[in-house]
């Protein structure tokens, strides 16, 4: 009996200590790393034959987003996601110091938006048409990870939804916004230290979050000219 409690106990303790070791489920192998420009997110993007660096992240149960390149105005190329009753992510595993390259910009319009009675700050309704997923870690390889989303109903640009511990920053939002290009830049050593962010950061994923599998409804948004850059 003893010698059975023993093995119990050395799997246990075998199994915390590859939950926290465990590599991020966006780690490729193949980070992308900052160079003498700013980076284009979308420039090297494939969506019918992902390149090297690239996961789409799926989840158990749930069916996956859309996620197709498209030449959307001007022959500008945007990413389309559309949702229906579905959630998954499409990330780029980086690499990349705030030290040297703490600017974000992008593009994103909604076209079709989160249609629900459902509350946007609770679990059954944390449902967006876009978002943007980021996961920061220090030299102590302390990770965190939060959320840019386009507010549903509730929430107004520069406020913080909260669910637990999980921070989502709003930079955009609301019905009477959809259809229209919207153009965003954040500094994201203000946003890693707004969310308890410690040490010296590194970006080490970005992905591309569309969902509305919380409230079963459909949703339609498009990103572009997603660059990360050097602090001018």
């Amino acid at each position: 009996m003893k010698k059975i409690l023993l093995l119990i106990l050395l799997a246990l303790v075998a199994g915390f200590a590859y939950w926290i070791t465990q590599p991020s489920p966006f780690d490729t192998g193949e980070p992308l790393l900052v160079g003498n420009k700013p980076i284009e997110l979308l420039a090297e993007l494939n969506t019918e034959e992902l390149p090297a660096g690239w996961v789409h992240r799926t989840f158990m149960m749930v069916s996956a987003a859309n996620y197709q390149m498209i030449e959307e105005e001007e022959d500008a190329s945007a990413l389309r996601c559309t949702t229906n009753n579905s959630a998954s992510i499409l990330a780029r595993d980086t690499s990349i110091p705030l030290s040297s390259h703490p600017m974000l910009s992008w593009r994103w319009k909604v076209i079709q938006p989160i249609e629900s009675n459902a509350d946007e700050a609770t679990e059954e309704g944390d449902d967006h048409p876009v978002r943007l997923f980021l996961v920061f870690s220090n030299e102590n390889n302390d990770r965190r990870a939060m959320e840019i989303i386009w507010s549903n109903k509730k929430y107004t640009p520069g406020d913080y939804k909260i669910i637990g511990d999980f921070y989502h920053y709003v930079a955009n939002g609301l019905n009477e916004n959809v259809g229209q290009w919207f153009d965003h830049e954040l500094d994201l050593r203000d946003i890693y230290s707004d969310i308890g962010g410690t040490g010296t950061p590194t970006l080490e994923t970005i992905g591309f979050f569309c969902d509305s599998d919380n409230t079963a409804g459909k949703s339609e948004g498009l990103f572009s000219d997603v660059v990360i850059s050097a602090d001018t």
